[in-house]
């Protein structure tokens, strides 16, 4: 029974090609042309990319701050503790420091999260850059006679020439 199915696969198979294969190379075209951009450096150089940046920067700071501000906390505390090591009770000392450990633990969870937070800002801005920059793309590929637009990071090498970034800066504002 099997062989036969897969027999009747084959026919099938046979049958149809012909009919797909004049569809697939139809919508591919002959020499397709291949276009970068550089995101990060449009990110960094045009005036929409800067104000992203700014917004960004200032998040990161204040975040910053507020880390350190913690951390700072806890090595007062730290060295409170260890100032009383002498006074206080073996037990009394001991939990206390447990709790410092604690803390610290927590203030490392908390930055393991903003770094993924970060991350998670940075890579919405570069979407919303990428929104903005969509049909400036476009309209450059179609101008270029461009099939696909690749990011330069995505590339270990390529021509210089191939390299549309300072045509998409021109145009974003």
């Amino acid at each position: 029974m099997n062989r036969y199915l897969a027999v009747g696969c084959l026919g099938l198979g046979l049958m149809v090609s012909p009919l797909l294969g004049g569809l697939a190379t139809s919508a591919v075209p002959t020499n397709p042309k291949i276009g970068l951009i550089d995101i990060d450096q449009t990110l960094s150089s045009t005036p929409a990319g800067k104000r992203a940046n700014e917004a960004f920067e200032k998040t990161r700071k204040a975040k910053q701050t507020e880390l350190d501000k913690h951390q700072e906390e806890l090595k007062r505390a730290q060295a409170d503790l260890e100032k009383q090591k002498g006074v206080l009770k073996g037990d009394v000392f001991e939990a206390k420091r447990q709790e410092l450990e604690k803390k610290f633990v927590d203030l490392q969870q908390t930055y393991v999260k903003l770094e993924r937070d970060l991350a998670g800002e940075r890579t919405k801005l570069i979407q919303d850059l990428l929104k903005q920059a969509g049909p400036l793309i476009e309209k450059i590929a179609k101008a270029e006679g461009v099939t696909v637009i690749l990011d330069r990071e995505a590339v270990v090498w390529a021509d210089p020439a191939i390299d549309l970034t300072a045509k998409l800066n021109a145009e974003m504002k």
